[in-house]
This record gives C-alpha cells, sequence and structure tokens, in this order.
C-alpha cells in the first residue's frame, strides 16, 4: 500500500503552479503522465483536482484501474521554493475499496515549459519508496499537441496545382487539402468535372497517399495517389484500382 501512495503523491505534486495565487487555480482539470514498469510495460497515471479535492488513479497497460486515491491538497511558498502537502488521503484497490492512510505529503513542484514537475519523497524516508523527480502533462495540453499538425504535415495544408501525365496526356487540377479535428481531409478539383472529394488522406514518414472515387466510363473507379513531399513540391504517382493498364501514371504539385 506504501508504494501505491507513493504513486499517488508522485501524481498529485506537480499539479500546482508557483504564479497562481492561490497555487491551485492553474491546477483544475486532469493531468497524466506515461510511465514504464520493471517489466518494460508501459502505464499510465490520470489526477483531476476540483478545488483543493484531488483524485488519483493508475492505470494498467491495458488501461483497468489498478491504484485510486483521495486527499486534500494545498499549495505554500518555501523561499523561492513551491511547496505542496497533501493530508486526509484515501486510497484503495478501486473508488470502493478506499481506507484511510496515515500520511502526510510534502513536496517541491514547479511547471516549466508547459509540464509541471514534481520532487517527491523527499521529505521523508518511507519503506521501498526513492526520491523522484516526475513530469505530468494537462490532459487539454495532450489533447491539443496530438491534434496539432506536425511541421511537415503543416506544409501540406493549403492549395496545390497539381499536373497528372498518363501516357501523352497532361492532365491539370487543383488539390485542396486541409484538416479536421485530427484527420486530414483532401479534394481534387477538376476544370472539368468538378470537385471530387477524398475519401481517404494518410500522411507517414513524409508520404502522402489520397484515394479518390470516380467514375469513368461507367465504372467506379478508385484513384491512387502516392507521393513524396520534397521541400514545397509533392511528386509521386497516380494509378486506378484494378485498371492500373490503363491508368498509370506520375504527377506533381506546387502551391
Amino acid at each position: 500500500m506504501l508504494c501505491a501512495v507513493s504513486f499517488f503523491a508522485a501524481g498529485v505534486m506537480p499539479l500546482f503552479a508557483a504564479e497562481s495565487s492561490s497555487g491551485l487555480d492553474a491546477l483544475q482539470g486532469k493531468w497524466s503522465a506515461t510511465k514504464t514498469n520493471r517489466e518494460g510495460e508501459r502505464y499510465s497515471q490520470t489526477l483531476e483536482i476540483k478545488k483543493d479535492k484531488l483524485t488519483f488513479q493508475m492505470l494498467e497497460p491495458d488501461n483497468q484501474v489498478r491504484f485510486v486515491a483521495k486527499g486534500t491538497v494545498k499549495t505554500e511558498k518555501a523561499g523561492p521554493l513551491n511547496v505542496l502537502t497533501i493530508s486526509g488521503i484515501e486510497a484503495g484497490r478501486s473508488a470502493e475499496e478506499l481506507s484511510s492512510v496515515d500520511d502526510r505529503r510534502t513536496s517541491v513542484y514547479t511547471l516549466r515549459g508547459g509540464r509541471l514537475i514534481l520532487a517527491s519523497n523527499f521529505d521523508t524516508e518511507r519503506e521501498n519508496e526513492r526520491p523522484g523527480v516526475e513530469y505530468y502533462d494537462h490532459a487539454e495540453t495532450a489533447k491539443e499537441a496530438a491534434s496539432a499538425p506536425s511541421n511537415a504535415e503543416s506544409k501540406l495544408l493549403g492549395k496545390w496545382k497539381m499536373e497528372v501525365t498518363m501516357g501523352d496526356n497532361d492532365l491539370d487540377y487543383d488539390l485542396r487539402i486541409g484538416k479536421a479535428g485530427d484527420k486530414l481531409e483532401a479534394t481534387v478539383i477538376s476544370p472539368r468535372s468538378g470537385e471530387h472529394k477524398a475519401k481517404s488522406v494518410a500522411f507517414k514518414d513524409n508520404e502522402l497517399v489520397i484515394e479518390v472515387d470516380r467514375e469513368i466510363e461507367g465504372n467506379n473507379v478508385t484513384f491512387v495517389y502516392k507521393a513524396k513531399l520534397t521541400g514545397e513540391e509533392l511528386s509521386g504517382t497516380a494509378t486506378a484500382k484494378g485498371f492500373e493498364d490503363q491508368f498509370t501514371g506520375r504527377f506533381k504539385a506546387r502551391k
């Protein structure tokens, strides 16, 4: 139980911002961290602060709850240091199995680069618990980061002039790429037949793959555009699934 409580304390400490008047205002909401156990398995810890009440959970690699703890938190200044104290701790294997823990935790914390950094288990010696430093990210910040485009991906967004060469034919198109949430979207615009929205868009390791359904001479055909992003140019192949012998060529695009 003591070991589990140490995880709780470690998760709790980084929640408090030094520049906040009460130390708790900037910590409201949910925080998370991903760690690795002795067997090399990754697991996560989450904690949620509502006013001065904190709930901590430790999750197994399969996201099953392994440990839950609750407590009351407060912050104060000790010279240049920010100190967090946890009291009234209750802990157990689930929210329905909590029991009081005869312990009070005091840790030093700071907020750097959008991360909460906690130094815990320095206040007193505890069996099977070593002093350490842990890093937590705010859940909303992590979510925004996941949905934000990478540098390479951001270069894709916008309107491109595309030229497709198949046999002796050179065909011009516009290619519009955008993002909805965490998913890329694309539309191929033909001056001859109008707009064709892609049914799928994937971008990995600087390779873009776009699939567009079209009707060619009464046949439903999926065109696949595969291209590498090099600098400010896309270049690659254009094929039609099932009709590669008739529709295979190359394309390039620039903004």
